[in-house]
Parts: C-alpha cells; sequence; structure tokens
C-alpha cells in the first residue's frame, strides 16, 4: 500500500540521516583526536627542543667555567699584571697623593734627589702586586671552587721599600 511504502521511505530517509550524522560524528571525533595527537606531540618536540638547548647552554657555560679556571691558574701571574695594567692609574694617583699636601719639598742631590723620590713613590705600587700575590696564595675554599677547584701556584716573595723618605710641611710659608 501507499501508506506503508510511505512509511517505509521515511524510515530509510531517517535510517540514512542517522547513519550520516553517526559518520559525520565519527569523522569529527577522528580529527579531534588526531588534532590533539598532533599538538601534543609538537609541545613534546618544543620540550625536548628546549630541554636540548638548556642542556647545552649549561655544559657551554660549564666549559667556560673550566677554561677561565685553567687559564687563571696557569697564567695567575698575566691575570694579576693585566688588572694591574688596568688600575695603575689609580695606584699611580694613590702614590701622588703623598706629596698634595706638601707646601715645601727640600730635596739633597738635586735631580738625583728628586728622581729618588718618585721612584720611591711608584715602588709603592709595585709592593701591591706582591699583596695581591699573597691575597690569590690564600683564597678561600669557597673562592677556589668558584674557580673549577684551581689552586694559584705559591706566591714569590715580594720586596718591601723599608727606605723612609722626609719631607718637611710647613704651613704658610711661601
Amino acid at each position: 500500500t501507499l501508506a506503508e511504502a510511505e512509511r517505509d521511505a521515511r524510515i530509510s530517509a531517517a535510517e540514512a540521516e542517522a547513519k550520516e550524522t553517526e559518520l559525520a560524528s565519527a569523522a569529527k571525533a577522528t580529527a579531534t583526536r588526531l588534532t590533539g595527537e598532533a599538538e601534543a606531540a609538537a609541545q613534546h618536540a618544543k620540550g625536548l627542543a628546549v630541554a636540548e638547548a638548556t642542556r647545552a647552554k649549561g655544559l657551554a657555560e660549564a666549559e667556560a667555567i673550566k677554561a677561565r679556571a685553567a687559564a687563571l691558574a696557569e697564567n695567575q701571574e698575566a691575570v694579576v699584571a693585566q688588572q694591574l695594567a688596568e688600575k695603575w692609574p689609580e695606584i699611580v694617583s694613590a702614590g701622588a697623593s703623598a706629596f698634595g699636601n706638601v707646601d715645601q719639598m727640600v730635596l739633597l742631590n738635586g735631580a738625583d734627589g728628586m728622581a729618588d723620590v718618585f721612584a720611591k713613590a711608584l715602588t709603592m705600587g709595585g709592593t701591591g702586586l706582591g699583596l695581591a700575590r699573597q691575597l690569590l696564595a690564600t683564597m678561600s675554599p669557597a673562592a677556589r671552587e668558584e674557580l673549577g677547584g684551581a689552586v694559584p701556584p705559591a706566591p714569590r716573595t715580594a720586596e718591601t721599600v723599608r727606605e723612609r723618605v722626609e719631607v718637611t710641611v710647613r704651613d704658610g710659608e711661601e
């Protein structure tokens, strides 16, 4: 009959629509799952890349610290000399400041006496080198650890200036 045929057609259409909806849902679920898996894989790859970059940076810093410690242990005098050379203007200025308050100076022995006074003032800066070597030799364990455990060589004996130059300061005289 006609009513049965219409009913069967509606049932077939509903079943086809249900099957179409089911297939669309399954496709959407598969796409969502694949997208999630791809995003998770991308995040994992980014995490691995960041971890590897951090590891490489840490290894490079460690190598730089080791190289610096080795260079300091081997070339300690060169490092100290370089630092003293950088500070030499301040050292000379501090040595010359001893003459800053001198109003009048009487020197004996002419130009030789003058050269002797300035040579002794500059020699005071040289004793700073000996002091720097002694300080480096007595570094704390923490300082040694910071340098990668390098122990500086024993300091050489530094000569101390034991001569005294007498300068008379007279206020108000010209």
